[in-house]
């Protein structure tokens, strides 16, 4: 009985030391006794007990509600004041709006996501989901407030990632964030399961690469546009020559399709939960999304070109500079050649990747015909780049018209000096014969030699 006469002591230390949960096993553990003999050999002893138990009840309601506790505290605070008997119903609110506001401490920070230090959001998730479990046992009928609770930390984590994606990003750095969340799912799944949080996590989970892979398809356009436009100047930038525009026009097209390819396999690789389940929708999205950016590439050098005349070129960023004959019959040209380049180099070889990449793997394409069509985006290109280069061969056509009408217009004979020596309108004749010829034979070389070297590779 020595353990009861020392009790009031031991309580005082527990006090001192904070140590509230040895306090409470120490006094339920005696709470048989006390009703027992607590009226009369322990009379004494009880009293002291409840005088100390009282403080203990105070201070751990002030932890309850102590905004320099943490979530975790303040839960086991709870369920020590539940096991002495104290009236928690009460604090159910309050807790449960401290716990909805600790939501804020799990953030979610993907340009850190990888860094080498101790991940700050995985001691808070691990914090969040341990009050979860302790609130659950606190009161059990708060199922639907908790199962909210959670689907809502899984749904703010998306739209971050959603931001995220729409940031120029690789596919390593998006699986990266994808299994931070997942990680996150199955440590909330585990304390609350009925909140179908794997469900509502691959609904998001579809969101955001579907996102991901139009948000890549559409940099890759802008690169391809801001090649083409550097033919001509623009806000004081140096001039591309044709043949340094087409090549980087052309490694655009075909090297972004592959290292796109690359960072999706990296994906489909992945054996989490979420992914798993969302392969074979990922290959037709890819394969719509090659189809849909060929589709935009078209209108693009369309657009560029000039034939697309509905389109206002100011909304597209089109340069004022390019409206020069000389500087769009340039650029016209480049994209004769570029769409040659894209039928007979650039759709096979990523017909090929993809096959490799996919094996036959779609959920769409058997039903409703294939997503990627390349003999029809073959075909587009065909037709265009023949259209822009007799487009190309009109305006230079033109333009040494222009020149041989101003020349030959009937002159005032009466003041017209005799000619001593070859006029410049033949230098400006031959140069600009000369220049059709020369792009002509150097953008054909370039093509080839592009040509060439993928065949190497």
């Amino acid at each position: 009985m020595g353990f009861i006469y020392d009790l009031p002591d031991r309580l005082v230390k527990c006090i001192k030391s904070e140590a509230y949960a040895d306090a409470v096993r120490f006094y339920t553990g005696a709470m048989p006794v006390f009703k027992a003999y607590g009226d009369s050999s322990f009379q004494d002893c009880k009293r002291a007990s409840e005088e100390a138990i009282a403080v203990i009840i105070k201070n751990l309601q002030e932890k309850v509600f102590s905004d320099s506790e943490s979530m975790q505290v303040r839960a086991e605070s709870a369920v020590q004041l539940k096991q002495l008997n104290f009236p928690v119903d009460n604090l159910k609110a309050k807790l449960l709006e401290k716990l909805e506001h600790s939501l804020k401490d799990v953030q979610l920070i993907p340009e850190e996501i990888g860094n080498a230090s101790p991940s700050n959001h995985e001691a808070a998730i691990c914090e969040f989901v341990e009050a979860i479990r302790a609130f659950r046992v606190i009161f059990p009928d708060s199922e639907e407030q908790l199962v909210k609770l959670a689907r809502d930390l899984v749904t703010k984590h998306f739209v971050i990632t959603e931001e995220y994606v729409k940031t120029q990003i690789s596919g390593a750095d998006l699986l990266a964030v994808l299994r931070v969340i997942w990680n996150d799912v199955l440590l909330m799944d585990k304390v609350s399961g009925e909140a179908a949080l794997y469900d509502h996590s691959l609904e998001a989970a579809k969101v955001v690469i579907k996102l991901y892979v139009t948000s890549t398809f559409s940099y890759l356009l802008q690169d391809i546009s801001d090649s083409l436009l550097k033919v001509v100047k623009r806000d004081g930038v140096e001039k591309y020559s044709l043949g340094v525009s087409l090549d980087a026009s052309s490694k655009a097209i075909l090297q972004g399709g592959k290292n796109f390819l690359v960072d999706i396999n990296k994906i489909l690789d992945d054996n989490s939960g979420i992914l798993e389940k969302l392969r074979e929708l990922i290959i037709d999205w890819v394969q719509e999304g090659f189809q849909e950016f060929f589709r935009q590439l078209e209108d693009q050098f369309l657009l560029l070109s000039g034939r697309n005349s509905s389109i206002s070129t100011q909304n597209h960023g089109f340069p004022e500079e390019a409206q020069d004959d000389k500087a769009l019959a340039g650029l016209v040209l480049v994209l004769a050649q570029l769409s040659s380049f894209i039928e007979k180099i650039a759709i096979p070889r990523i017909t090929e990747e993809s096959a490799i990449s996919f094996s036959g793997d779609s959920v769409i394409g058997y039903e409703y015909g294939p997503a990627f069509i390349p003999r029809e985006i073959s075909q587009k290109f065909r037709s265009s780049g023949d259209k822009f280069l007799q487009q190309y061969i009109s305006m230079k056509t033109q333009r040494v018209s222009l020149l041989l009408k101003k020349r030959f217009t009937t002159p005032n004979w009466v003041k017209h000096k005799e000619p001593r020596e070859v006029h410049m309108f033949v230098d400006l004749f031959l140069q600009e014969v000369g220049i059709c010829i020369l792009n002509q034979y150097s953008l054909s070389c370039e093509i080839g030699l592009n040509s060439y070297m993928i065949l190497l590779e």
